[in-house]
Parts: C-alpha cells; structure tokens; sequence
C-alpha cells in the first residue's frame, strides 16, 4: 500500500478493559505536556499526566489488559492526582510533601473499574477508585511505553493539522510529547509557604 493511500478504520475491534475490581501495577507513567481544557466556559492549557496499569485480566488473544486515567499535574490539595495517590497509599498527600512520579513505576494497586460512553456513542474503561494492593501483580512486559508515546505524538499531530485546517489564521497547537515521565512535582498550597512536613516512611507495600 502507498504511504500516501490511506484506509480509515473505526476501531471497531477495540474491547476496553473489564469491568469489576482488580488488582493491577502501574507500568507507565507519561507526561502529556500542555494540554488544552475547557473548565466552565474558560480555555487553558494545562500540564497534564497519563498514569497506566497492567491488570491480570486477558483479551481474547490471551494479553493483559491495560487501563490508565489521565490528571492535571498538580499535587495541590484539592487536585484529583493528589487525591487519587493519596487513596491509592492510604494516606493522604501532605502540604510541601514531594512525589518522584517515576517511583509509582512497578507499584501494585487495586483498582475499580466501570465502562462509560464517550460523546461518540464508543465505551471505554473508566477508573472509578483506587486502594492499596490486596496482592502483589507482575507485569507482562508486553506493554509497550515507546509504542505508546509515538500513537499520543500521532494524535497530537492530527489534531494540530485538523485544528490548523479548520482555522488557518489560528496559531498552531502545541503538539510536542513529552516522553520522558515526569520528576518530582512539590505540592502548591493555596496558604502561604511553611516548611516541608516530614516525609512519611517508604511504604513498601505500595512502593511509594
């Protein structure tokens, strides 16, 4: 087929991870860069993240089934990312505590996971909650992190041109993919700067 001959195919196929409750590890933990949003009427761009998990379950061709969830890059007290860590440990974020998001890397979970429809009528896995481990899950290693950044690239690519055709007075979208994931992120507290809280112990239950 020629490179500039192309079929477009409706992902039909595509069977979204099982609902129910599982345990699972993270496997990826990518940053997405600045991401528009739309959040009450007002357009910004925000820094956003895509953590990924690898559960027990299997496709139909006998691989295990991912699932990820994407957050703002905060760990503000009110912020969802902070919140979900928080619920994922067992304990909560504390103000001026620093996360290394790479050491969520190999860290077991539970998971509760429902499916929902997306304004295209498609349905796909929601994460709905999180807690700590109830066992200890090992990856498959057949997820693919570099495989995974290169399609997010693709999609930022199309939409920039899509965004670029229909509005050509427009500036261009920002459609770079950060891949490496992201490093430590200090929380921001709305009140004003104290000192660090002591850090809680490692808790290797969890990894993090």
């Amino acid at each position: 087929m020629s490179n500039l001959t192309l079929t477009c195919k409706d992902g039909g196929d595509f069977q979204p991870h099982p609902e129910g409750i599982h345990p699972a590890i993270c496997v990826d933990v990518m940053d997405l860069g600045l991401v528009e949003t739309d959040f009450q009427g007002q357009k910004k761009m925000v820094n956003k993240v895509k953590i990924t998990f690898e559960s027990e379950a299997q496709t139909e061709d006998g691989k295990r089934c991912s699932v990820s969830k994407n957050f703002t890059a905060s760990l503000h007290p009110k912020a969802k990312l902070a919140e979900f860590l928080g619920k994922w440990r067992g304990r909560p974020v504390l103000p001026g505590e620093t996360i290394d998001l790479a050491k969520l890397l190999g860290a077991s979970c539970t998971l509760v996971i429902s499916h929902q429809q997306n304004l295209a009528g498609k349905t796909y896995a929601s994460i709905d909650a999180v807690s700590k481990p109830t066992k200890k899950v090992a990856p498959s290693g057949q997820y693919d992190p570099a495989a995974a950044r290169q399609r997010y690239a693709d999609w930022c690519l199309r939409t920039a041109t899509m965004k670029q055709a229909a509005a050509p007075a427009a500036p261009a979208s920002q459609a770079s993919a950060v891949a490496a994931p992201l490093a430590t992120m200090p929380s921001k507290s709305a009140a004003a700067p104290t000192a660090p809280a002591p850090q809680p112990e490692y808790d290797p239950e969890v990894g993090f």
